[in-house]
């Protein structure tokens, strides 16, 4: 048996798109959604990152979203970003072969061509690094042979490369992989690194949030407006002539209804989400938060901050419950609306302990839009930022405020409006070990955006409630009776090789309270939903 036989030998090159689904499932409702999320990836908005990271809290254990914040962070042009979250694949998820391909890619693009074995094996043999599997996708396969010829090739042993290449040639012979490893192979040699990525990670620091408090209460409250109690009954399309009709109530009135509604959702959070669970409530009673909110935003009831910051107070699982991507997506704008001259009060906010961290960034990302539509505000908002920062400076973990995620995405947004003058502060953040770099990028990394600030790259629009709507009645995830096809997981991955075959088609979108596929008779939520 010559080399290249012992090569392939022990295991079977399969192009099944579901082998990939088989080693990491994948929650059905976030598989209905990695079609879109694979395109805002690769859309390249610096927008995106933050609902990256909150899935991936929401979704540790799939390496799948990790994956696609690096394809985001490099199509952002954030190489280092893009390769610490290779490293952080690699720890969290050890027999994900492609983050393997892709650390064992900066590897070789940094000239440190001794460290590539150490990530898929000293032998440069696929069996070897996986003894216990008899199979392996096309994709796999390929991509392993195809970084297997760049080392040898890098070391100068074009013998053991010319074998792989020969492997490569007859497993994948129209294949990317194939090209690129004899473009490689020909040149004998690679570039060297642009960029040193930093090895040693920061332990990061995570707030205690407070629960939402459970209470019994069942009974609805009383409103001025009969109205208000429509939007109990309205999901996420709800006819405008309703919201029209509504905004052009008495102002006062109107306000105190809405406040009611906001208070409501905490008050009887246990008893909708109980009533969910058991089936009598869906989608279409508990949007009534989001409609009051957006109301509160159209009509710029700065009256209501305090209200909305209750909100904005309470659990991840309250947030879920309600608001899910809204919070993310939509929030800064209503906190834009509200508190367009509330800073202080925002402020005093971001001071609170046990808060979410996507709470208070929503607060962040709006006194950043603050500074680029109204540049005269720049300076305030440069302030609000110090303040915020120094505050944090003088905390300890024990006090409850501290998060690395947060901290990270102030850094972050700070960039976003070249508030250099905030150097000296973000400087000692990174010193003290504050800092989630898998967010912001390092020290050096921020001086450069700093130094490279283009004015008003990151300036947003603000959507009219209408606006607002559309958008989420557009996301596939919310439209009825949408039928549309999975994207495969690493399908047209940068660094990696692209999955053959067609996209298996996913059939109608199962909502949590929807009667689980599996024909069980329990909702989908309580049954085969995190399966």
């Amino acid at each position: 048996m010559d080399k290249k036989e012992i090569l392939l030998s022990g295991y079977e090159i399969t192009g099944d798109e579901g082998l990939h689904r088989k080693l990491h499932p994948i929650p059905y409702e976030l598989d209905m959604q990695l079609d879109d999320l694979y395109k805002l990836a690769q859309k390249g908005k610096k927008s995106a990152i933050k609902k990256f990271i909150r899935l991936i809290h929401k979704y540790p254990k799939v390496p799948i979203l990790k994956n696609y914040l690096s394809v985001l962070y490099s199509n952002l042009g954030q190489i280092k970003k893009s390769e610490e979250v290779n490293h952080w694949i690699v720890a969290e998820h050890p027999d994900y072969l492609f983050g393997k391909l892709n650390l064992a890619a900066e590897y070789y693009m940094k000239g440190e061509f001794e460290k590539m074995p150490e990530v898929l094996g000293g032998f440069m043999e696929l069996k070897k690094l996986y003894p216990d599997r008899d199979i392996f996708h096309i994709a796999e396969a390929s991509g392993f042979f195809k970084m297997a010829v760049l080392y040898f090739s890098a070391i100068g042993n074009q013998d053991q490369a010319e074998i792989r290449l020969d492997i490569l040639r007859e497993i994948a012979p129209d294949s990317v992989d194939l090209k690129v490893a004899e473009e490689h192979f020909i040149r004998g040699k690679m570039e060297n690194a642009l960029y040193n990525l930093r090895n040693n990670e920061e332990d990061l620091i995570e707030v205690e949030v407070k629960k939402t408090v459970l209470t019994d209460i069942s009974t609805p409250p009383v409103f001025t407006h009969k109205q208000i109690g429509l939007l109990y009954q309205n999901g996420i399309f709800i006819d405008e002539k309703l919201i029209d009709e509504i905004m052009g109530l008495p102002r006062h009135s109107l306000i105190e209804d809405l406040n009611k509604v906001l208070e409501d959702s905490i008050v009887r959070f246990n008893y909708f989400s109980t009533n969910t669970d058991e089936g009598d409530y869906g989608p279409e009673e508990s949007s009534f938060l989001i409609h009051a909110l957006f109301i509160l935003a159209e009509i710029e009831a700065n009256e209501s901050l305090g209200n909305i910051l209750e909100v904005l107070s309470q659990d991840i699982d309250y947030f879920e419950f309600y608001l899910d991507d809204i919070l993310t997506e939509y929030m800064w704008m209503v906190i834009y609306k509200t508190a367009f001259s509330q800073l202080d009060r925002c402020k005093k906010f971001m001071f609170e302990p046990g808060i979410y961290t996507f709470s208070k960034t929503s607060l962040s990302e709006m006194a950043c839009q603050i500074a680029m539509n109204h540049p005269r505000r720049r300076n305030e908002v440069i302030h609000w930022f110090r303040d915020i920062f120094r505050f944090f400076l003088g905390s300890k973990p024990k006090d409850n405020v501290i998060d690395s995620s947060l901290i990270g995405s102030l850094v972050d947004d700070a960039t976003g409006i070249g508030a250099k003058e905030l150097i000296p502060e973000i400087e000692e953040l990174f010193e003290k070990g504050l800092v989630d770099l898998s967010i912001c990028g390092d020290i050096n990394d921020v001086k450069e955006i700093f130094a490279n600030f283009k004015e008003g790259e990151y300036k947003l629009d603000i959507a009219s409630i209408y606006d607002k709507y559309e958008q989420i009645q557009s996301w596939s995830g919310n439209e009825e009776d949408d039928d549309y096809d999975d994207l495969n997981a690493e399908e047209d991955y940068p660094g990696n090789s692209s999955i053959d075959g067609q996209a298996v088609e996913s059939g109608k979108k199962v909502g949590r309270n929807d009667p689980c596929p599996c024909g069980s008779g329990k909702k989908y939520k309580k049954c085969c939903l995190n399966k």
